[in-house]
């Protein structure tokens, strides 16, 4: 892994990370949509789903228990920037409170409440996480070139408890998240593609793939994970954390204890705000995991509201993408938008949810500001490998504390380190350079259990030269050197 000293995150500081890869440029707000017609989302915004640069479908939301007021809808955007882009007519404000889009296949009506989260799939499917208040289901939408449509595909997610978050993998399968509360954990429900299952289409009723237990209790917001579905992230909004899990939707998970990440912020200003994560996104090829952070729904909170971005394999914040700081730049106040169509920015931090495009740019929402936010890294993102499922137990059983001495030596440009631990440990594999300094943490801290292990090590970003590996488990090291030739 090439190692990139950190110069500045963002406009506002600096954050120092030892011996960590950290970004080495900030991210701007290339644009947001106008709080305005003609390219308004028309009313509070609570979510966006990517298909390509540019191209996107916003969740119109107000979150209300009062069917006069509570609104939901999709908008679909093409070509965007801050004022064109929106496909189809929509009324602003008080005049669009209260309508609420309907998924309806023949005889089959339901209607979109409350829906916190959207995923797309297929390049054309929109998938809702809806709160009907009998099903929670989720619907499948279409976007055409004119509008967004129903599709036959829906699917009850069973219990009455609230569904939050939701995403999709390569293969078309769906994660969606049931919330949870103070006193019960939540759950990640894992679904067919419409492919694979009819019920999305007939019965509309299916037993999942796989069900996650969360390990604590809390209201469970955003869940993401890779192309391959092979790694999957969880918020937990009530404990700060975000929980990562390696496995399989067919063969089951298990969570990764070395990925350690929490929210302990505050709110500025209002000390007894406190924020947690939310909706969540795994950029691919990138490699990166962002992490939207802010206090849910709260008009009091627009001094706060950010974006972390993360390694993937230890949790390790990389850079913060700062709504609020930008806000007040931009504007000299954290809730307000010049004439609502001021084109960078959109006034009031309320980002609960983000997406990624294939050209590597973040989208967020502004629930409050009404807007779809693009955001852009001014330099190149780096690429973080994944290290955390490259590590296999074996049948081997272990003898005793081993490293093994890697095979090939010398290698190009990858090699296999192989280890055994007698006793149940946390466990960190680290290579360093021949100046002693940090060149990447192959395993972070993980729980594993006593057995014999291996593991690839990809050196293609190092340079040719003598590295030392050195595995550590309760206070013991050893160490030993390879050879890089290119």
């Amino acid at each position: 892994m090439k190692k990139i000293l950190l110069s500045s995150i963002l406009f506002l500081g600096m954050i120092s990370l030892v011996n960590a890869q950290v970004l080495d440029s900030a991210w701007y707000c290339a644009y947001a949509t106008w709080d305005d017609q003609p390219n308004s989302t028309g009313e509070r915004t609570m979510g966006v789903a990517s298909f390509s640069e540019n191209h996107f479908v916003a969740l119109g939301t107000r979150v209300s228990t009062l069917s006069a007021t509570a609104t939901c809808y999709l908008i679909q955007y093409k070509n965007a920037d801050s004022a064109n882009g929106r496909i189809g007519n929509y009324a602003y404000g008080s005049a669009i409170r209260g309508f609420r889009q309907e998924w309806a296949s023949g005889f089959d009506v339901v209607e979109m409440l409350n829906a916190t989260d959207i995923a797309t799939a297929f390049d054309s499917l929109v998938f809702v996480a809806n709160n009907d208040t009998v099903d929670r289901n989720i619907l499948v939408f279409v976007v055409r070139p004119d509008s967004v449509y129903s599709t036959e595909f829906r699917m009850s997610t069973g219990d009455n408890r609230p569904i939050f978050g939701i995403d999709t993998d390569q293969a078309g399968r769906v994660y969606v998240t049931k919330e949870g509360d103070t006193t019960n954990p939540g759950k990640v429900l894992v679904y067919k593609s419409i492919k694979d299952d009819p019920n999305w289409s007939f019965l509309h009723t299916s037993t999942p793939l796989q069900t996650l237990t969360m390990p604590e209790a809390g209201f469970i917001r955003g869940v993401t994970v890779n192309k391959e579905g092979t790694l999957l992230y969880v918020s937990n909004y009530t404990t700060g954390k975000v929980y990562c899990y390696t496995g399989s939707p067919t063969t089951g998970y298990t969570r990764y204890t070395g990925f350690n990440f929490s929210i302990n912020d505050s709110v500025p200003g209002q000390p007894t705000l406190k924020p947690g994560p939310l909706g969540m996104k795994f950029m691919p090829s990138k490699n990166l995991l962002f992490v939207a952070s802010d206090f849910f729904f709260s008009t009091a909170a627009y001094s706060y509201g950010r974006v972390y971005v993360l390694n993937p394999n230890t949790g390790a914040k990389l850079s913060t993408i700062d709504m609020a700081a930008w806000n007040l730049m931009k504007t000299g106040s954290y809730g307000s938008r010049p004439d609502y169509k001021q084109g960078d920015v959109s006034g009031y931090a309320s980002v609960f949810n983000v997406d990624v495009d294939n050209a590597f740019n973040l989208y967020s929402n502004s629930y409050f500001g009404w807007t779809i936010d693009k955001w852009t890294y001014k330099g190149t993102l780096p690429t973080i490998p994944i290290v955390i499922l490259s590590v296999e137990r074996t049948d081997g059983l272990p003898k005793s504390f081993e490293l093994h001495q890697n095979y090939p030596n010398p290698f190009n440009p990858t090699t296999t380190i192989e280890f055994s631990i007698v006793e149940n440990s946390n466990v960190d594999l680290v290579v360093y350079n021949s100046l002693g300094e940090k060149v990447t943490a192959l395993i972070s801290n993980a729980a594993l259990e006593k057995g014999v292990y291996k593991m690839t090590f990809d050196a293609t970003n190092l340079s040719s030269g003598t590295y030392l590996y050195t595995l550590k488990i309760n206070g013991n090291s050893i160490s030993k050197k390879m050879s890089l030739i290119k």
